[in-house]
């Protein structure tokens, strides 16, 4: 049953599951979170609503022009489910603003192999700066983003150099922008980062849920990419899950990193695995566990922001 809706590249099942999203975002926000139910927040919730309609589109396109799952919904849904167990994310917009940048980048370099390589390096040079600006880990993205430059063919210095100059271009231009409106103290303060080893800075209720999401990414994505799946694309999921994992141990904001690095490669291998398995009940068992794993996020999610 649950499968059979999710079965299909239907539009009306696709906005079924971005629904399901929305409301979603106004519990969380003006129930767990418990902010005013005011006009600025409900415009915020608003515009986040519209950011999760871009990230759902982006994921979809990556899905159906990449033909990374078989003609279904799961990766969608399952990206969904996964954001649901990082609640404090809704709390600021500039982290999901930052998201929407990341899976850009992304599909930018996702689509590396049918796209002239110096177009997908500028624009996904130019991403990660925006995002930058919005949230600071996301410059991590950058290590992906020269890694494939590295093994792409043609002139790599070359290369190299594109994501260089255009941080130093955009560096300019926004800084002088800032001094123009008298806010370059903050601007600068706000790439200044000391990360916190403190075992304290670990061991918090809240991050219960990415622990789930890593051993998941380690074991389940590690397993679901074992045998030759699509190699290159495989090899571009592990990747991007290798940097989540180093921001994690950088930057402060763990369970915000985790949600933008760790929940899309994570949500494609359960697509993988679901659809590997062959016995109705099983695999209507996992989905349906899942949902309730979100659902229970309502009530037990005091301990999570």
């Amino acid at each position: 049953m649950f499968y059979n809706f999710l079965n299909t590249t239907k539009t009306a099942r696709l906005f079924t599951i971005y629904g399901i999203g929305v409301l979603q975002i106004f519990l969380y926000r003006f129930s767990l979170l418990s902010l005013p139910f005011s006009l600025v927040n409900i415009l915020e919730t608003i515009f986040i609503s519209f950011l999760l309609l871009v990230d759902i589109s982006v994921i979809t396109l990556m899905v159906r022009k990449n033909q990374l799952s078989e003609g279904n919904l799961l990766v969608p849904f399952f990206w969904i489910l996964l954001g649901s167990l990082f609640p404090e994310v809704y709390v600021d917009a500039a982290i999901i603003v930052a998201n929407t940048c990341i899976l850009f980048v992304f599909y930018q370099i996702i689509s590396l192999r049918n796209i002239d390589g110096r177009e997908v390096f500028f624009n996904a040079s130019m991403l990660i700066f925006i995002a930058s600006l919005f949230f600071l880990p996301s410059i991590l993205s950058l290590l992906l983003l020269w890694i494939h430059i590295l093994i792409y063919p043609g002139k790599r210095f070359r290369n190299m150099l594109i994501p260089m100059v255009s941080f130093m271009l955009l560096s300019i231009l926004i800084l002088a922008i800032a001094i123009s409106l008298d806010v370059e103290e903050k601007l600068l303060l706000h790439f200044q980062f000391v990360p916190n080893f403190s075992l304290d800075s670990y061991l918090q209720y809240k991050y219960i849920p990415l622990v789930g999401i890593l051993l998941l990414t380690i074991t389940i994505t590690s397993w679901a990419f074992w045998k030759p799946y699509k190699r290159y694309y495989s090899r571009f999921l592990i990747k991007i899950a290798i940097v989540g994992i180093l921001g994690i141990i950088l930057f402060p904001e763990k369970n915000a990193v985790g949600w933008i690095y760790l929940t899309f490669p994570t949500a494609l291998s359960l697509t993988i695995i679901i659809g590997r398995i062959r016995r109705y009940w099983l695999r209507e068992t996992l989905l349906w566990s899942f949902a309730f794993l979100s659902l229970s996020v309502l009530i037990f999610g005091t301990y999570l922001v």
